[in-house]
């Protein structure tokens, strides 16, 4: 039994002339007489359901936009400039309005006045209703092709939407861009060692104000320049060098409080507190000098880095035994076969390799 069977099953039976196909709703039914009334409310379910339809229709056509501009590709609408100088074949996004229609060759072609000046003839396969009547403003996705310089352009449409509709979504796009941005920085400002873990995964340029404001957090009494500085010296060099920047803002960190003036009782110089001799042997003309001095650091912990990663086959003892080897030097990690018995050289790689953990967010 089907649904409409079921359905039926529970009801009565309808009457013999409605299943020999005779309306009800006849003038001759003298019990009918609200029939007008009923007619009329179903006219309009129907007109309501179609005006639904058609909004649904508009809808999922403009979600067919949005699906085909991202699978091209597409994420900004092309000026009058990329297409008076390409060369080739280009699938462009263009906001323009849309003039009217005509017939040539028999093609029917959509004539586009850009806003920055000029006119763009397309080929349209089927025209679209809302388009019908011209003069409307429009994004729309065509193929273009030229075939030198001096040639016209050839385009095709692939899709289109109203304006309006793109304005809308461009605009809640924004919004939601701007809301991101602004969690982040409140995440930033909150916990900026999460901060540091996740600027890991940017860009150098994107990461710089994530490191700056860690080091700043650090120490207050840096301007917001050498913060800056700092920050970048260090992404740049460990870009430079292979070395992760966690690693570096870690060292940093113990070694100094990121105080690029910062000097020990033994002589120990800058944000990584590089010996007098070291120094020089690194070419570091300026030890209290943050990009110098950054220079130098990192230059010193990628040799070490190298040596004992090679020489334990393992990253992470590799990396116990480079810091043991900064902060006491090779010689010390050489004689004693590992991480010499000083307080100080033992706490110094405890303490990095904690906060090391922490900007990368792991345990051990």
């Amino acid at each position: 039994m089907g649904p409409a069977e079921r359905w039926l099953s529970g009801r009565k039976r309808p009457p013999a002339k409605w299943v020999r196909g005779e309306s009800p709703f006849s003038g001759s039914n003298p019990d009918l007489s609200a029939s007008p009334l009923r007619s009329s409310a179903l006219r309009a379910l129907l007109v309501l359901l179609a005006a639904c339809w058609a909004l649904v229709g508009r809808a999922q056509s403009f979600d067919e936009y949005l699906r085909t501009r991202k699978s091209l590709g597409i994420t900004a609408t092309a000026g009058v400039e990329a297409l008076e100088t390409f060369v080739g074949v280009r699938t462009v996004e263009v906001a323009a309005r849309v003039c009217g229609f005509s017939r040539v060759d028999g093609r029917t072609v959509l004539l586009l006045e850009l806003p920055e000046g000029g006119y763009l003839n397309v080929r349209v396969g089927k025209t679209p209703e809302w388009m019908a009547g011209g003069d409307v403003r429009a994004r729309l996705i065509v193929k273009a092709s030229r075939t030198s310089e001096l040639a016209e352009i050839d385009a095709f449409l692939i899709a289109a939407a109203a304006e309006h509709q793109m304005s809308a979504w461009e605009a809640e796009e924004e919004r939601r861009s701007r809301a991101r941005r602004e969690a982040a920085e409140r995440t930033r400002r909150r916990n900026p060692q999460a901060a540091v873990r996740k600027a890991h995964e940017l860009p150098a340029s994107d990461a710089t104000p994530h490191y700056a404001q860690f080091i700043k957090r650090r120490n207050p009494r840096l301007s917001e320049a050498e913060a800056w500085r700092i920050a970048q010296g260090v992404i740049g060099f460990s870009l430079r060098y292979g070395v992760d920047a966690r690693l570096v803002m870690a060292m940093v960190l113990v070694e100094s409080g990121f105080n690029p003036h910062a000097t020990s009782r033994a002589g120990a110089m800058g944000l990584g507190q590089l010996m007098p001799g070291t120094a020089r042997g690194l070419g570091v003309s300026n030890a209290y000098d943050s990009i110098d001095n950054l220079y130098g650091t990192v230059r010193l912990i990628r040799g070490h880095l190298e040596r004992y990663s090679r020489q334990t086959g393992d990253q992470y003892r590799g990396l116990v035994l480079a810091l043991a080897a900064y902060n006491a030097g090779s010689g010390a990690v050489r004689r004693h076969g590992g991480v010499p018995p000083y307080r100080e050289t033992q706490n110094y790689v405890r303490k990095v390799v904690a906060v090391y953990d922490a900007l990368c967010g792991r345990r051990r």
